[in-house]
């Protein structure tokens, strides 16, 4: 709960007119720092789930609608981090973070 509120946290701060032409500010780096942190948090504990639970199935990570919502965030978010093209605007992607609360 303390890294979604965080995730919260950094997501409000966040400045898509200043911050995607180019981080150069410290706060802008710290921002950068955090959102790394807390996607490699979310996509350990999905794939701790994922090799507990079994992946799919009945009683397995994506039988719940929540984990499916959590494998869908993941996933966007990794898309941003392999997408990272500097002609592609992705900040939209990272909006979609905002339903994990």
């Amino acid at each position: 709960m303390l890294v979604i509120l965080l995730n919260c946290v950094t997501l409000g701060m966040y400045r898509p007119c200043l911050d995607d032409n180019g981080c150069d500010s410290n706060r802008c780096k710290i921002l950068q720092i955090f959102d790394d942190f807390i996607f490699a948090f979310f996509a350990l504990e999905m794939s701790v789930k994922m090799v507990a639970m079994g992946v799919y199935g009945k009683g397995t990570y994506l039988a719940d609608s929540w984990n499916r919502l959590d494998f869908f965030i993941v996933i966007a978010g990794a898309l941003e981090y392999c997408m990272n093209v500097d002609n592609v605007n992705l900040s939209a992607i990272r909006t979609i973070r905002v339903l994990r609360p």
